[in-house]
């Protein structure tokens, strides 16, 4: 029989119903011609090998739904627009703008990485710089400028940790002397809170009064004790002040 009889209008239709299918699968529909032949018709077809799997299955373009990076995952049967996982990995890491981290990669692709970016390594494809306990692959040509991108991601990752790490210290604190003014005296309260006040400097009145609700004329007023050095030990309001005393006074 000739390769031009082997039709494949019925493997088409298969396709168009199961979407994927093993090489084997595509053979028999073919009518079990030649390896050879079956490649050449699937090529025609605009066929697609799987990059996962060994590349057992095949898919055609037409029908497979690749998304912004070219990738395809159908059945967890992995596939490209670029072809095998050597030729993706090379389009992925050149096409990016700060390069591939190994772990990265992998989850892009869904199969493991290793093996092969160190072999496009050893082979020239990539290059590769350490960062961390980590090996950035970077592209051959564009490389220096993805390194330098790459930084600079790390530095605004490094500052908003470090905001973060700070705005959960800040709430810690204001909890912290939110719990403490409930142990205090009114005295010790007033005292306290124009500390704190004396400690943030300009302003301080009015942002110690939102964290803790207390009346900024209040935390003023310790202030302003604190600075005359107007404190007396024994009592806990000033002199004078409270209210007046039911006992009647004897001649």
């Amino acid at each position: 029989m000739r390769t031009e009889e082997y039709h494949t209008s019925g493997v088409v239709e298969l396709f168009e119903r199961e979407r994927i299918l093993t090489f084997d699968r595509v053979a028999d529909a073919l009518g079990r011609p030649s390896r050879i032949t079956v490649f050449r018709k699937l090529a025609l077809l605009g066929g697609r090998a799987s990059y996962s799997h060994r590349g057992r299955y095949q898919t055609l373009d037409r029908i497979a739904e690749y998304d912004e990076k070219g990738l395809w995952r159908f059945r967890g049967v992995c596939f490209s627009r670029q072809g095998t996982l050597l030729q993706t990995m090379i389009y992925l890491v050149e096409h990016s703008t700060q390069g591939y981290f190994a772990s990265e990669l992998q989850a892009v692709v869904h199969i493991r990485v290793h093996n092969a970016l160190a072999y496009l390594h050893g082979a020239e494809r990539l290059d590769r710089e350490q960062i961390g306990d980590q090996y950035l692959y970077l592209s051959p040509t564009d490389g220096e400028q993805q390194l330098e991108k790459r930084y600079s991601v790390i530095q605004q990752a490094d500052k908003r940790r470090a905001l973060g790490i700070e705005e959960m210290r800040s709430e810690e604190m204001c909890e912290s002397m939110r719990w403490l003014l409930s142990a205090l005296n009114e005295k010790q309260r007033r005292l306290y809170l124009g500390l704190e006040s004396m400690r943030l400097g300009h302003g301080g009145d009015v942002k110690i009064s939102r964290i803790t609700g207390v009346n900024v004329k209040t935390i003023a007023q310790g202030r302003r004790q604190l600075l005359a050095r107007n404190v007396t030990v024994e009592r806990i309001r000033q002199a004078g002040g409270g209210r007046p005393s039911i006992q009647k006074k004897t001649r």
